[in-house]
């Protein structure tokens, strides 16, 4: 008996079915966008903290306490991981107890063999029985892989859930903070144009302008006003979802603290390669481990074309009492190797490797796909990030060369060389350019958040989690042994 099982065991690691995969596409040596110099993993794994704003890291880290999307996302990782166990279970011998106890009367109409005393009978059945499939051909390997690679996918996915909704509460969050500013100076601007107004009527009132100057000021007022109510229904739109997003009902939304003194933009990460980026992405490392998945699953496709081997034992020991004879008990054993092999199924394993190769072919194109919009999302976002440096430094300087225009029309007017209409003029442009800064200034806090995400920012991997092999050398083959 233990020969035997040793021997079972032996041919249960031995033998495999290869599953070739092809080799990944191959990683560019740079980025066309990104700048020389050097980048902490910290500064990734928690890239909020580099805006050194503390009411933004409080939602953030509220966020990923209590988000639902992350509860969901962590509740489908204890799922896959229980799967994995129950697959894993076929690997190994199933044993089962049993026992029974009976007691009972039997009427005997012949006495012989038996007198006639012996009515009452007792019974006793206890023992043991085992079965196992030996795995010689590595399918039952092959589940066992698929099923823990899907468990890592869905650890990916976590991953992913975190880094998202680190970003979503960002990206609310400045544009909260930049409606809040474009409000502050709309209600600036309202007020330039309501003295406007007013001047304008009074000099219609004394003869001095058309009713088409007045006109004209009465209508950029309305105007002005008419944006107030869009931009205030924006602003509590971010505030609600911020609600949402760190797990508090809509409805308990808060107006934002004062803006933090020492808050900034941080400085664009620098001197990061695509190879280091695709190892960051959980996207990326998700569609890595689908490959190994449907890898994994063509190879237990494959060994259904081949003999499946099968050991049972069983132990039995009974005890039967009879009122006047006595007792009769005994010991059974018994040990059984069966096999099967398919003869005739109509095609259906070849039809299912079939589909399983497809499966095969559809994961390695998603995950060719996600290498390649990883690698457009880093340079994209670090374009979008200089275009709008660039653009800010103009309006930066358009909007002093304005605010100095309106503080030199204001002087004129109080030397009598500019009337007021020409200093109300001269703040409007001003704050035109200040509201256009606003705006752009919102649009570089998200295309940051946007370019650490990127980046593959935001999430920090457990201790016993390492990047799928695919994932760390993105011209690796992945050759499964199932």
């Amino acid at each position: 008996m233990p020969s035997i099982l040793a021997l079972a065991g032996a041919l249960s690691a031995c033998a495999t079915i290869e599953v070739d995969v092809p080799a990944a596409r191959t990683a560019p040596a740079a980025f066309d966008q990104m700048p020389t110099g050097q980048t902490d993993a910290a500064q990734l794994d928690q890239w909020w903290l580099t805006w050194r704003d503390p009411v933004l890291t409080r939602l953030i880290e509220e966020g990923l306490a209590e988000n639902a999307d992350i509860r969901i996302a962590q509740a489908r990782v204890r799922e896959a991981r229980g799967m994995a166990g129950v697959v894993d279970s076929a690997l190994y011998p199933t044993l089962a107890a049993s026992g029974m106890a009976q007691r009972g009367k039997v009427e005997v109409r012949d006495p012989a063999p038996l007198p006639q005393d012996t009515s009452m009978v007792k019974s006793y059945l206890g023992g043991f029985t085992a079965s196992w499939e030996v795995d010689v051909f590595g399918g039952r390997r092959s589940d066992s892989a698929a099923a823990q690679a899907a468990a890592q996918a869905r650890q990916q996915a976590l991953y992913g859930a975190r880094m998202t909704v680190a970003g979503d509460i960002a990206r609310n969050y400045h544009e909260a903070r930049g409606l809040a500013r474009r409000l502050a100076v709309l209600d600036r601007s309202v007020a330039a144009t309501e003295r406007l107004q007013r001047y304008a009527r009074g000099r219609y009132d004394a003869g001095q302008a058309t009713r088409y100057e007045l006109d004209r000021a009465v209508a950029q007022a309305d105007a002005l006003r008419a944006q107030r109510p869009l931009l205030t229904s924006e602003y509590d739109i971010r505030l609600r979802r911020l609600a949402v997003l760190t797990g508090q009902p809509p409805q308990a939304r808060a107006p934002l603290p004062p803006e933090p003194a020492g808050a900034a933009l941080p400085t664009p990460p620098a001197g990061m390669v695509p190879s280091d980026v695709l190892a960051r992405r959980p996207d990326v490392r998700g569609q890595a481990d689908m490959v190994n998945v449907y890898a994994a699953r063509l190879g237990s496709a494959k060994a259904d074309l081949l003999p499946r081997f099968f050991l049972n034992f069983m132990l039995q020991d009974g005890r039967v009492d009879f009122s006047s004879t006595g007792a009769l008990q005994g010991t059974a054993g018994l040990l059984g190797v069966g096999v099967s092999l398919p003869i005739f199924t109509a095609g259906r394993i070849r039809s299912n490797i079939a589909a399983s190769d497809a499966r095969l072919q559809e994961a390695l194109a998603r995950y060719d796909r996600s290498i390649l919009d990883a690698l457009e999302d880093v340079d994209n976002a670090y374009g979008m990030r200089h275009g709008l440096d660039q653009r800010e430094q103009l309006l930066l300087t358009a909007s002093e060369s304005a605010a100095h225009n309106a503080r030199q029309a204001g002087r004129l007017y109080d030397a009598g060389r500019q009337t007021l209409q020409d200093v109300l003029d001269a703040q409007l442009d001003a704050l035109r350019r200040e509201d256009e800064l606003a705006q752009v200034r919102m649009a570089r806090a998200n295309v940051t958040v946007r370019l650490f995400q990127a980046l593959g920012g935001g999430w920090t991997a457990d201790a016993a989690d390492a990047a799928p092999a695919r994932a760390r050398d993105a011209a690796a083959p992945v050759t499964t042994g199932e």
